[in-house]
Order: structure tokens, then sequence, then C-alpha cells
């Protein structure tokens, strides 16, 4: 009964069990990490991607025995900081610790095991990452990652979903769980491919399909706490201060011309 209340309410389980308290925001992320298939998070720096991340992995390997999670990012080591985000974690939590059997940051195999039979794996975002099978696939700064390694190996590691053993069941076969997508970065040019998938993201969700995306600005950094004002004055007053770059890392708004303009960013771009 437990499990399935904190299934339903993850942000409560990160309270009652990590003892961590999660700023609402944070309650919200986590909250839609765990119920939609389908995720996108726009973010400005210093909301703590990569911390929300770690969170959800370990809520998620815990609540669901045998949960199999990859992570890859446009660089091997922004997946890797996601692991030792969870070491970190694993400090402060002793109840995270009792169920976690094997923690590795190195470079060779990167991931946690934990004691339930659920696993994390770091893998690069390469053609040599075609052999791994996973319930959910977690790509950190995805508009790094080649659109072709996104879709013809990334997403081919969700051949199957979870199987637990009730699924073998006649009156339980109808609860097979789909598997999930998770999209994480900071926001970055139109003319990149991933600014087409925010907007089927977008269209997906707004027809009301199992599918969550938002954009947070730096804003929300400040108000919660997590980004000092006189930095963000300071950054904001120097004399080589690139507005561009500014709104799409801090104001998590991707840059471009309209989609009805007559030459796009990326030609004048080219050009220039």
């Amino acid at each position: 009964i437990w499990c399935s209340f904190y299934r339903m309410f993850p942000h409560v389980f990160v309270k009652d069990y990590f003892g961590i308290t999660l700023k609402p925001f944070q309650k919200i992320l986590i909250y839609f990490m765990m119920t939609m298939n389908h995720y996108i998070y726009i973010a400005s720096r210093g909301q703590g991607k990569s911390w929300i991340t770690a969170v959800f992995c370990c809520v998620r390997c815990i609540l669901y025995p045998g949960t199999k999670i990859v992570i890859t990012a446009g660089q091997k080591s922004q997946g890797i900081n996601v692991i030792g985000k969870i070491k970190d974690l694993m400090n402060d939590s002793p109840n995270l610790t009792r169920e976690i059997t094997d923690l590795r940051t190195g470079t060779q195999s990167p991931g946690v095991d934990f004691l339930n039979g659920s696993w994390i794996k770091v893998v690069a975002s390469t053609n040599g990452a075609r052999s791994e099978r996973a319930n959910i696939i977690i790509v950190d700064e995805f508009v790094m990652v080649d659109k072709g390694i996104v879709d013809s190996v990334l997403k081919k590691f969700l051949t199957a979903p979870r199987n637990p053993e009730y699924l073998n069941k006649e009156e339980y076969k109808h609860l097979q769980e789909p598997n999930k997508e998770l999209y994480l970065s900071s926001a970055y040019f139109k003319s990149n491919w991933g600014w087409g998938k925010v907007k089927s993201f977008f269209n997906s969700m707004t027809d009301g399909k199992k599918y969550f995306l938002c954009s947070l600005p730096y804003q929300l950094a400040l108000k919660e706490g997590l980004l000092m004002r006189s930095q963000v004055e300071d950054e904001m007053s120097e004399s080589d201060f690139n507005e561009i770059l500014w709104s799409m890392e801090m104001g998590a708004l991707f840059y471009g011309s309209s989609d009805k303009a007559w030459f796009d960013f990326e030609e004048l771009n080219q050009n220039r």
C-alpha cells in the first residue's frame, strides 16, 4: 500500500525516505518525470538539472524493482556527473545508502547497482552503444547529441518494458508499464534539431497525450535562492555581455528566426 502511495506521490517519498525537502518546482518536475512517458525539461543554468535527475533515478529504481536506466549526454562526463550527484545524496541519506550495492564514477563502466535488481548505466552517445537495453533513457544536453544517434541508437534501447513477475498472471497482464524517454538541456539555436523536438512535444502535450514539456528561466532560480541576484546583475552589466547567449543559457529560450521568415538564422549565420 505504501509503495502504491509513493508511486503516486514521489515527492512525498523523497521527503519521507531520503529526508530531502524539495522546492515546489522540483516537486512538480519529479512528479511528471514519474508519470509521463515523454519528457523535456529546458532549464537555465543554476537550476540543478543534474541533481533533480539523480533524485528521480533513485526514486524510480527503488519504487520499481528491476528498473534499467541508461543515461547519455553530448559528453560522457556529463552523464557521469549525475552518478556523482547520487553519491552526494548517499552521504546525506542512510536509507538510500542501504538501497545501493555498488556505485562507480570511473570512465570505464560508470553506473549504480541497487539491491532490488535495478541499475543505472552511463553510456557514450555513439554508435558503439547499440547493444544496451533499458526501460528508461535520459539524454542530458540533448541538443548536443546527434539526432541520428538519438533515433537509430538511443531510442532503440527501449526494446522491452519492465517485466515484474505479476505480469505473468492473467488478471495483471494489462498493467504493463510503458518505457520512458527523458530529454534535458539548456536552450539553443532554433536551427538545431532540438527545436523541432520541443515543438513536437508541445503539440503532443496539448493534445492530451502523456508528454510533458517545460522551460524554466533564470528568474525561477533567483526566486528559489539557487542563484545570486548580484551575480546575475554583474554578468549582465559586463561590456562583452552577449544577449543572444544569455537568452538561451539563462532565459531558456531557443533563438532564431520565425518559422515564416524569408531567410532562416542558420543561413544568415553561416554566411556571416
